[in-house]
Order: structure tokens, then C-alpha cells, then sequence
């Protein structure tokens, strides 16, 4: 497995080394999860997924970036430690980073997304990407919550678990216990979204919301009922699909690519 090493010099990496690897973005942000997470949550658990991932599939040539920890997080600027990119900055460097990565000779680029908020700019950006550099782009969510279109983690949460809550604080609580102070987690589930049969989380009908609107203290979601096994498992369940989706795309083509869009 092909690794970029940022330690050793351009010249002993070389070309050769990263010619038809996939090349991994991680994305994370910078950003409230509540009294009891701290603000790189989101961060911490893209880097350790990228990396993880990348070992477990085997036989893939792979590039693993530094992760972009500063992206979209406008819905928690209210909070202090949030610190979010503008989407025209963000796209910007995505599309920068795109231009490196295929001068370095690559012709796949995976997001590995660990922030909800940063979804739509990112399905915009792998088609803007593949239209202006010819690169392959995929993007993946190891967590994909509710309100993207990803599956509850757990019943009691009702749909409404999106940030800081069950599955985000058992996942830390796997992989950095010593960064989650449980003592100051409490429940801020938005039961008041029940009432409404086309307006939530994932329904028909979305809407335009900060992390305030939802709650006072930024968490939605019930991280009470968070423990290290459920983050065990939930994590190595993600990981392992994570995986058996990244040999799938290192082979992956459109008909006729090579004589539509040379990369």
C-alpha cells in the first residue's frame, strides 16, 4: 500500500509512487458538539477513518492527505470555537486541492466526509472537479446522519440524533475516551418536529436551521445513551463497508472514459 509520507522529501516520495493510487481527502470541521465533545470531533474521527480504511484495504495503492479540518460550519457560528469557511472558500480549496492531486498523477479523488453540514457544497464539488480536471471523484461518509439521508443509530433518538448525540459520543468514547466529559452530557432531542408530517430531518420538505434554533446547547440528539461497545461497533461496521467501497472504486469506469475524458 502506497502511503504519502509528508516527513521525507518530494523527491524520495516520487512520481511513480503515486501514479494510479487513490488519493483520500479526509474532511472534518471545526465546531460546537456540545459540553461534553470537544470542537475537532468531527476531525478526529475523519483522520483515524481514513487511516483505518486505508490499511484494511488491502491491496489498493493509496494516498491518505492531511485532514481539512476547517470547512462548512455556518449553522454553529453562534458558538464559541466554531470556525467555519465561507462555501465559496471551501469549494475553492477542494478545487485547488483537486488541481494538485491530479498534477501529482492521480485519476481518483475521494472525500471522506465526517460532517453532515458539509454534503450538498461536496456533491457539487465532485462534479464541478470531474467537469474541470477529469479526475474521478467519489465521496464517502463513514456516518452518514439522518438529516443527510443516513439511518438513525438508535431507536430512542427518533430520527432527530444528527449531532453530538448517541452515535458521535460513542464513537468517541471508542476511539478517545479521554477527550469526552460525560458528566456534562444531557439529552436535546427537537420532539417538537413530530408535529410536522413533511417538515424534519430527512424529510420531503428541509429547511434552513442553526444548531440554536435546534437547541440551546448545540447538541441534537441523546448522547446518554452512548457507550464505548456501541462506538466499537459502530465504528468497525462503517470501517469494513468503508473498505469493501474503496477497493470497488479504485476499479471503477465509466464506458468509454478513457476516449470521453482522458485523465
Amino acid at each position: 500500500m502506497t502511503r504519502l509520507d509528508l516527513h521525507r522529501p518530494a523527491d524520495a516520495i516520487g512520481r511513480a509512487a503515486l501514479d494510479g493510487a487513490v488519493f483520500i481527502q479526509p474532511i472534518g470541521a471545526t465546531e460546537q458538539h456540545g459540553p461534553h465533545l470537544p470542537t475537532n470531533t468531527d476531525s478526529l474521527i475523519a483522520t483515524r477513518a481514513a487511516a483505518d480504511i486505508a490499511e484494511l484495504a488491502e491491496g489498493i495503492d493509496t494516498v491518505v492527505l492531511p485532514t481539512i479540518e476547517y470547512a462548512l460550519s455556518s449553522e454553529h457560528l453562534w458558538a464559541a470555537g466554531t470556525i467555519s469557511l465561507s462555501a465559496r472558500t471551501f469549494d475553492a480549496v477542494l478545487d485547488e486541492v483537486a488541481e494538485s492531486v491530479k498534477r501529482a498523477g492521480a485519476e481518483r479523488l475521494v472525500f471522506l466526509n465526517a460532517h453532515g453540514g458539509n454534503t450538498p457544497s461536496l456533491q457539487v464539488a465532485c462534479r464541478e472537479i470531474r467537469v474541470r480536471h477529469g479526475l474521478l471523484t467519489f465521496l464517502m461518509h463513514p456516518f452518514l446522519p439522518p438529516d443527510r439521508g443516513g439511518t438513525a443509530a438508535h431507536p430512542d433518538e427518533h430520527g432527530h440524533g444528527i449531532h453530538g448525540g448517541f452515535e458521535e459520543t460513542s464513537l468517541m468514547l471508542h476511539l478517545y475516551p479521554e477527550l469526552v466529559d460525560m458528566e456534562q452530557a444531557a439529552t436535546a432531542l427537537p420532539e417538537w418536529l413530530e408535529r410536522f408530517e413533511h417538515i424534519g430531518f430527512g424529510g420531503l420538505v428541509e429547511f434552513g436551521w442553526t444548531s440554536r434554533d435546534i437547541s440551546r446547547t448545540g447538541v441534537i440528539g441523546n448522547p446518554l445513551l452512548a457507550t464505548p461497545a456501541d462506538g466499537e461497533r459502530l465504528y468497525n461496521a462503517a470501517i469494513a463497508n468503508a473498505a469493501a467501497s474503496l477497493k470497488e472504486l479504485a476499479t471503477f469506469i465509466f464506458p468509454d472514459a478513457a476516449e470521453r475524458h482522458p485523465c
